[in-house]
């Protein structure tokens, strides 16, 4: 990349992708992306994916109406239940993802290319580091002496 527009352009682009992904991710249909999907625990060890969109009102710890639950644990259930509503819409999406670039180890460890990116943009943003003093002096007299050859 030649200059700062278009590292800048590279990193908005590759942000644009990673926030595609997440939502290919959280929007397909699968048990784990419905609103009525709850992941009930039996014996301890084994875990079951239950659709709860026919409860009235759910709370789990007195029970559920066992002629209203249905199994909902593999995807090619989501893609023929009428009940499936996406648990989260794409602005929550965008929400979540800015969140985790606000979170460092999140990002460094999930988004490299993207704090790469940035580090770049910042080296070119701070740019030259100061010069010191005998630097300021020699450049000084070397304008002053090229204006005069001028003359």
């Amino acid at each position: 990349m030649r200059n700062v527009r278009a590292v800048y352009q590279k990193l908005r682009d590759v942000k644009y992708v990673h926030l595609v992904k997440l939502y290919k991710k959280f929007l397909r249909r699968d048990p784990d992306n419905c609103k009525y999907n709850f992941e009930y625990t039996v014996s301890g060890k084994i875990t079951i994916g239950l659709c709860l969109f026919h409860q009235p009102e759910v709370d789990l710890e007195n029970g559920v109406f066992p002629n209203l639950v249905d199994v909902c644990q593999d995807a090619h259930h989501c893609s023929s239940c009428n009940a499936y509503v996406p648990r989260f819409t794409k602005k929550d999406i965008q929400e979540l993802f800015e969140q985790r670039l606000e979170n460092k180890k999140l990002k460094e460890r999930e988004y490299p290319d993207l704090c790469a990116l940035e580090w770049v943009l910042e080296k070119n943003i701070l740019g030259i580091p100061p010069l010191n003093f005998i630097q300021k002096i020699w450049f000084f007299i070397k304008r002053i002496l090229s204006k005069n050859r001028v003359l």
